[in-house]
């Protein structure tokens, strides 16, 4: 979940995210993001873009160690 505000860049990110995975990013309730946390967020989706791997994974393997 994302509670910040929606801009023109995030708006893209959200278009080329729900293309890849056929959801929006904001939508996972085990990745949450506040209203501060927009540059963090925008970093997570880039990243899990250019990863090939879904925002809520994104860190998942940090937990198994």
């Amino acid at each position: 979940m994302y509670y910040g505000k929606m801009t023109k860049e995030l708006e893209g990110l959200y278009k080329e995210y729900k293309a890849k995975w056929g959801c929006n990013p904001d939508g996972y309730e085990n990745a949450e993001y506040g209203a501060d946390e927009y540059s963090e967020y925008v970093t997570d989706i880039k990243e899990s873009i250019k990863q090939g791997i879904e925002l809520p994974d994104l860190y998942s393997h940090d937990d198994e160690f």
